[in-house]
């Protein structure tokens, strides 16, 4: 599939992100089960929105799926603006603020790679595992740039290309085990040990059949293996290519988190806690990255 705004749109409008894990019976109850669900995977996810100061910073955050981050930035105190390639993903959060009563400046449909918003306009963007998901990625940072307020933070969430996802569960259990789910009964097996739905995985199996061998080349298989196997486009970042790509900031800072156990369902039950944080630290799927918009333009010499 080409990879254009529209596809990309296209496909989280169908599948917004992390919809798959929860069932409720309405809105309300659905927000409330999904926030337990992404606190319990990724409880780091508040720590680092702690370590923030938005108390009456202007914010931006770009990508909204469930508004689980977006209600956290709100309680933090932040004066919030919302963006979202999809209509689906711009309502939902809506109606969430709305349930919650909690305060906003705006939510809008909006392409990243251009805002719509004049310069030095915020305090603060955040946008957590979003940005990969555009091929024009350079020309989002460039936006988010201008955007900022000298002396303006960015909070970015990317895939990280050394983790124990990428480079053990993507790179080779994945992709071999695709052939496993041509015999009866293992997509069972894998759906119920890993969580993701039956349907989603034999997809997999359609695209393979298709495409060929060349669906499991690294190029191709990355973006169906992050978010599900019709997801559009995907890519990973090292912590150099995180910082070439925001080199026009300064004062980087990285961390790394989230060891996506789904995917290594033996971890929980046989590795203990103190070290699975330890390994999330260093080979986790979430690398977080804080940098500024310089103060003063840089001169070259």
């Amino acid at each position: 599939m080409k990879q254009t705004a529209s596809s990309i749109a296209h496909f989280w409008q169908k599948h917004p992100c992390g919809a798959q894990f929860v069932n409720a019976d309405d809105w309300t109850d659905f927000f409330k089960k999904y926030d337990r669900f992404k606190d319990a995977t990724e409880p780091h996810i508040a720590g680092e929105i702690a370590q923030i100061n938005l108390s009456e910073q202007r914010v931006l955050e770009i990508g909204l799926g469930q508004g689980c981050e977006a209600e956290k930035l709100v309680r933090s105190g932040a004066i919030y603006n919302g963006i979202d390639l999809t209509p689906e993903s711009v309502a939902r959060v809506s109606r969430r603020f709305d349930l919650f009563s909690l305060p906003y400046e705006s939510l809008q449909v909006m392409n990243a790679e251009k805002l719509n918003f004049p310069d030095s306009s915020f305090d603060v963007v955040f946008s957590h595992g979003v940005i990969h998901h555009s091929p024009r990625i350079d020309q989002i940072v460039s936006e988010i740039y201008r955007v900022l307020k000298p002396g303006g933070q960015l909070v970015l969430m990317l895939y990280h290309r050394n983790s124990a996802n990428y480079q053990v569960s993507i790179r080779w259990l994945r992709r071999a085990g695709i052939f496993g789910l041509l015999v009866p009964g293992v997509a069972e097996l894998i759906s119920k040990a890993t969580g993701e739905p039956k349907d989603r995985l034999m997809f997999h199996v359609k695209n393979l059949k298709s495409n060929g061998l060349a669906y499991l080349k690294m190029e191709n298989f990355i973006h169906a293996s992050t978010d599900g196997p019709e997801n559009v486009y995907s890519k990973v970042f090292s912590v150099d290519e995180a910082r070439r790509l925001t080199a026009a900031f300064e004062a980087h800072h990285f961390s790394v988190h989230f060891l996506n156990k789904r995917h290594f369902p033996l971890v929980s039950s046989l590795i203990p806690q103190k070290m699975q944080n330890s390994l999330a630290s260093k080979w986790g799927w979430h690398l977080w990255l804080k940098c500024r918009k310089p103060t003063k333009l840089k001169h070259k010499n």
